[in-house]
Formats: structure tokens, sequence, C-alpha cells
């Protein structure tokens, strides 16, 4: 280590001596070399820049038409980005598919993504309105039984929480987009939601079918309970469990 350190002052002294030597006996020749030198560095920090550039958005470009890579490459900017467990990931979705441009306007919603307390499993926050501000992630109490989405004679079962990410985040509005998204993105199945129902038995044990006839028609979850809002008809459910212990 004394020798490297040792070798790298000399190197240091020798270079500097020479500079000052050539400087002072062939000045004019100096500034030549100087400013070509210079150019020449310049023009080849330039083109290796560009070079980066055109690397990078080649990279990029590939990322975003691969669905999968896409999704890997933002969950490592999550964890790499990670602080205090807030960062978030964001996800831009329209017509049921993952938007490669993420600054898109036009969206059919948005999905923010934060580690929960275990930093193994994302809560997932669905918004609509892109200006809404997103500070609690606050996690329901509710747990559906059941979810299945039937499209014709086909039926598929939709899981709002696995080991890797949790729905069942306070404010969520389950909407035809978001069986949309669950359906293209998460099953990887290209069948349109056109015509479709939910079948839910939710934590009560109620069984509910829900057409959504409107892209509004939602079903909204709260801390302690749910509420369908299906054509203008507003029903309100909550969870009575710990009522019923009480007593």
């Amino acid at each position: 280590m004394i020798s490297f350190i040792t070798n790298m002052l000399r190197t240091v002294i020798f270079a500097f001596l020479l500079n000052d030597y050539l400087k002072r006996t062939y000045p004019k020749k100096y500034d030549d070399l100087f400013v070509t030198v210079s150019y020449n560095l310049i023009y080849v920090y330039s083109k290796a820049q560009i070079c980066y550039m055109n690397i990078v958005k080649l990279v990029n470009k590939k990322i975003e038409e691969t669905p999968k890579l896409l999704k890997l490459k933002n969950h490592f900017d999550l964890m790499l980005n990670q602080k205090n467990g807030k960062v978030e990931m964001i996800e831009y979705i329209k017509n049921g598919i993952l938007c490669n441009d993420l600054t898109v306007t036009d969206c059919d919603f948005a999905l923010y993504s934060r580690l929960d307390d275990s930093k193994s499993c994302l809560n997932k926050k669905i918004v609509y309105d892109l200006d809404e501000s997103i500070d609690v992630y606050e996690v329901s109490t509710i747990k559906f039984l059941l979810v299945e989405l039937k499209i014709g004679e086909n039926t598929y079962k939709i899981d709002m929480k696995t080991d890797a990410y949790n729905f069942y985040v306070v404010g969520n509005k389950f909407r035809k987009q978001f069986f949309q998204y669950y359906l293209t993105e998460i099953l990887n199945m290209n069948e349109s939601t056109d015509g479709f129902s939910v079948h839910i038995i939710d934590h009560e044990v109620n069984k509910v079918e829900l057409n959504f006839a409107d892209e509004t028609d939602h079903i909204l979850l709260e801390k302690t309970g749910y509420k369908l809002s299906i054509t203008n008809n507003e029903k309100h459910i909550t969870d009575n469990s710990e009522e019923r212990e009480k007593e």
C-alpha cells in the first residue's frame, strides 16, 4: 500500500515537472498542443455522451416493449429509491394495459405502489384523479372471501391480495377499468370485459352479483366496510364482526 502511494506521488510530480518544462521551453507548440488535445477530448466526450444516450434509449425502449421487464424495472427502482418506506412506484393504465409513456395524462387510472411494513408486499392505491394527493396508505380490514370475474361462459378468480401485492387499501375504487387491467396484466388474458359481471362473497358471507353498466360504477373500499355505487344506486356494507364479538 505504501509502495503504491509512493509510486503515485512520483508519477504526479513527474507529470507536473514535465508539463512545466514543456510550457517554458516550447510555449507556442505547448499552446497549440493544449488546444488540440482539449478539442479532441471535448469531441470524444461528446461522441461518448451521444452514444450513451442512444444506448439508454434503446434499452428503455426494449424494456417498455416487454411488460415483464418493465415490471421488473419498476420494482427494482422502487427498491433502490426506497426511503423510510414512502417512495412510490407509479404505473399508468390505459385500456387495461400498462402504458409505456410514463408522462401520459389521459390514462384510465394510475397505480401507486408502496412497500408495507414487512418490505415484501406492495400496497397498491388506485388513483383515477392524477391531481389527487396520495399521502396515506391505510389498509382496509375488509377481506372478500371470493371475487370472480365472469365473461360469457368463462370465470376468472380475482386475488385482491397475495404475498406480492395488496389492493385492500382504503379509498380504492374497483371499476370496470380495474378489472380489465387485472385480466390483461395480471392474468395475461386478452379477453375484453365487455358484458362482464363480478361475483363476490364478502366478509359477511353475503353474495353480491354486479354488472358494471357504466364506467363510473364501482366498489369503494372503506376502513371497516365497502360501498357499492352501481348506476346511482348506492349500498353501504360495514364490518359488524367486532360488534358481534362484544355482544
